[in-house]
């Protein structure tokens, strides 16, 4: 018999260890609409981003189910844990979903480069420091034989080294001195299954990866919420952006818990 932690169990997780993995968030009809979906834009070739280490990534699900969609922003099983770190200043910078087709290993990264380089960034002498967090909802199973999102442990409350900071972007070079960093620290195996979700602190290095090749319908995907404390300026390194969002959902209706 396995148990589920409790909300503040889980709360006390994240603030320790900077990420949490929350069991059984999605129903499994949620799952099975959005695999659909991803699918069948995957099959279209209707995705926005393709590159060289096996990610495909939808940008505008926002626009493309908006009521489905949005039943993810503020979703009963990770809103405990937005509100309690970003409060009523949560707003949601982007919603974006993947699919692995074949073999993948993810860059590892930092969703939120400029985590600890926004002072010198803003360049004024009073400046506003934003924290992000991710929400990611998992639609297939992650067994350690299929698959893992890895986080370097330790990392919530310090920067990598500061060597390393011209190589935090992405790329694709396993010798890249970040790349090589992150695979020499110690590190945390997460194996999220179809439903769950993960939910984490987006300045921490992490990877995701798919080993061999799924079965029929059982393509890996995910989809992903980030969400920002306030708003960042086009010159902080972010993974991803923001004005698909605040075109299609307006400035108020980016806020999830202003109300």
């Amino acid at each position: 018999m396995t148990t589920t932690a409790s909300t503040e169990e889980n709360l006390q997780q994240l603030q320790r260890d900077g990420f949490v993995l929350i069991r059984g968030a999605l129903a499994p009809s949620a799952v099975d609409f959005w695999k659909s979906v991803l699918y069948d834009l995957y099959a279209r070739d209707e995705y926005q981003i393709r590159n060289g280490v096996g990610n495909v990534a939808f940008e505008h699900l926002l626009a493309l189910q908006p009521e489905r969609a949005r039943e993810l922003v503020a979703h009963p099983s990770t809103s405990p844990f937005l509100r309690a770190i970003l409060g009523k200043q949560c707003q949601l910078r982007s919603l974006r979903a993947h699919v692995n087709p074949g073999e993948y290993t993810q860059e590892w990264h930092m969703d939120f480069y400029d985590y600890y380089y926004q002072v010198e960034k803003a360049g004024t002498a009073n400046p506003l420091i934003g924290m992000c967090m991710n929400a990611t909802f998992y639609l297939t199973d992650n067994t350690p034989e299929r698959g893992r999102l890895t986080f370097v442990k330790g990392y919530l409350d310090k920067p990598v080294p500061d060597e390393l900071r011209p190589n935090l972007r992405y790329t694709e070079d396993r010798n890249d001195p970040f790349q090589r960093w992150c695979d020499e620290q110690d590190r945390v195996d997460l194996h999220p299954m179809a439903g769950d979700a993960v939910v984490f602190y987006s300045h921490v290095p992490h990877q995701g990866a798919k080993f061999g090749v799924d079965s029929e319908g059982s393509m890996r995907a995910n989809i992903v919420l980030h969400y920002q404390q306030n708003p960042m300026f086009p010159g902080i390194s972010f993974v991803s952006d923001s004005q698909f969002t605040l075109e299609t959902l307006g400035y108020r209706g980016t806020f999830p818990f202003a109300n």
